[in-house]
């Protein structure tokens, strides 16, 4: 299942990218997610940087049947693994959120472009659940958790930039 969300952030890319690189941003994310437990490692290597979040999230609010293959908990990993952006400002990522020990799994890539009133910053890519018959109903579930997901960074991006 394809999933693509946009934010709009007033901020030029580089300062979005400094917000999404930064612990705290990560650790923030985590907490508001509704994560239980969690484990945030940001490590940069010239050019390139990788951010590791590690999550437990309790599975309240799932349907039955999903909670059938995952029980109360589920772990999330998610891996963004970041380049350096380029002469006009863009900056890519690739992005992958595992749930271990099930079939589930998001795959994509992450983009900040500069626009006229900051960044467009694009989460886009494929959820997929390999269950026989089930797989797409599983996927439809989870998409609303990934896409909820993706929605919060934006609202947490106001926050963190004007913090009360």
């Amino acid at each position: 299942m394809r999933i693509t969300v946009t934010i709009e952030h007033d901020d030029d890319p580089d300062s979005v990218f400094a917000m999404l690189a930064d612990p705290g941003f990560q650790e923030l994310k985590c907490e508001r997610s509704g994560s239980h437990e969690s484990e945030v490692v940001v490590d940069v290597e010239q050019d390139a940087t990788t951010i590791v979040t590690r999550r437990q999230m309790s599975t309240r609010g799932f349907p039955d049947f999903v909670k059938g293959f995952v029980g109360e908990w589920v772990h999330v990993v998610e891996t963004q693994r970041w380049g350096p952006s380029d002469d006009t400002g863009l900056r890519t990522a690739a992005v992958t959120v595992e749930i271990p020990r099930t079939p589930v799994r998001f795959e994509g890539g992450i983009t900040l472009t500069p626009i006229a009133s900051g960044t467009e910053h694009v989460v886009d890519g494929d959820l997929h659940a390999s269950v026989p018959i089930v797989g797409r109903k599983i996927e439809q579930s989870v998409s609303k958790v990934v896409i909820r997901a993706i929605q919060l960074e934006g609202e947490l991006s106001h926050e963190w930039r004007n913090p009360s």
